[in-house]
């Protein structure tokens, strides 16, 4: 899996900003709990609204779409981070 700071070039950053979180995973585990508690853990006042899901061709995996408001550069690190620790995500982007 990618380090955060790949996804993080400071140059091409401005905070705050709604940033769009992907992540893929087995269609077996409960990827929106997880990546709504994971995003809660930073952003308090996240609610899971417009949340785009999408099986894939075969239905083996899911990919979830969310949009977060992130005041700053660690807040999505922070993210990523706790995303790149758990076994039930394969993919972040």
């Amino acid at each position: 899996m990618s380090s955060p700071n790949n996804h993080l070039n400071q140059e091409l950053w401005t905070f705050p900003c709604n940033h769009n979180l992907k992540v893929m995973g087995l269609s077996e585990h409960p990827l929106i709990e997880i990546l709504t508690e994971i995003v809660r853990d930073q952003v308090p006042n996240f609610t899971p609204v417009n949340i785009q899901t999408r099986p894939s061709r075969t239905g083996k995996y899911h990919s979830i779409t969310v949009n977060v408001h992130v005041e700053a550069r660690e807040q999505l690190e922070c993210i990523y981070r706790a995303l790149a620790a758990r076994d039930e995500i394969s993919w972040t982007l």
